[in-house]
């Protein structure tokens, strides 16, 4: 498995704190993208590279199955249709 499908099997908020570390974000960006306090991305990030290591680090036929898990999620995981991030008008 490689360390991209690992990332997406990942709970989200450490798949994105790992996403945005890796895009050079400092930990004050980090926290505000996360909406949580700065001093808890370190603890975070350490816990994200734990769980990323484990699921890197699993057994083949663990690996085989959660790659399959990844795909699917690829497959299903709808894209946001544009604009959806924007407030709307008041």
């Amino acid at each position: 498995m490689n360390r991209a499908d690992a990332v997406k099997l990942l709970p989200e908020t450490y798949a994105r704190a790992l996403t945005l570390r890796d895009k050079g974000c400092d930990n004050d960006a980090i926290a505000a993208a996360l909406g949580i306090v700065p001093e808890a991305i370190g603890p975070l990030l350490r816990l994200a590279d734990a769980k990323l290591q484990q699921l890197l680090h699993a057994p083949p036929e663990m690996q085989d199955r959660l790659g399959s898990l990844a795909a699917s999620i690829e497959a299903t995981d709808p894209a946001e249709p544009a604009g959806a991030a924007e407030p709307p008008d008041a």
